[in-house]
């Protein structure tokens, strides 16, 4: 029997899902952090000689890194959602959600951002390894939110079965 909508659920996933993408967004940053400081000091010359990228297709691939992260993820959060026999307008409320907020630039702005920004600073210099710190801290929040979110669903599997 299909579950039709549980908003606990969507939240949840939602959550997990802004914190993978950030976490991502902030790993491709550490790959890419020579050439990220460099156009953060407005280095042009740095950062031509680094890459044969231009500036705006550094960006554009940024978009790209995320759009793809976001449509995978959306594709695991369905893969959940139908194993544990949800209903697809879960995925579909998640699919809108999620993408809402990736179009407002909610992940590479806001407080929490600045903060993380100043924590991770504490322990580098440069852009790579402070993005590495920091990508893999909520990149490992959001799978830590996504496992849970399993756990649950298992509990509530079991928990209809016998009801």
């Amino acid at each position: 029997m299909m579950k039709k909508f549980n908003i606990k659920l969507i939240l949840l996933e939602c959550l997990a899902l802004i914190f993978i993408i950030s976490g991502l967004k902030r790993l491709y940053i550490a790959y890419n952090g020579k050439q990220f400081d460099a156009l953060m000091s407005e280095d042009w010359g740095k950062s031509d000689s680094l890459t044969y990228i231009r500036i705006g297709e550094f960006f554009v691939n940024q978009a790209y890194w995320i759009l793809s992260c976001l449509i995978i993820g959306i594709l695991i959060v369905g893969l959940i959602n139908w194993k544990y026999k949800f209903g697809i307008i879960n995925s579909i409320i998640v699919l809108l959600i999620t993408f809402g907020i990736s179009l407002t630039g909610f992940y590479g702005t806001g407080i929490i951002n600045r903060y993380l920004n100043y924590f991770c600073g504490l322990f580098a210099e440069g852009y790579e390894i402070a993005f590495l710190i920091g990508g893999l801290l909520i990149f490992f929040v959001g799978i830590t939110i996504l496992w849970k979110i399993i756990a649950l669903n298992k509990n509530t599997v079991h928990n209809t079965v016998y009801n």
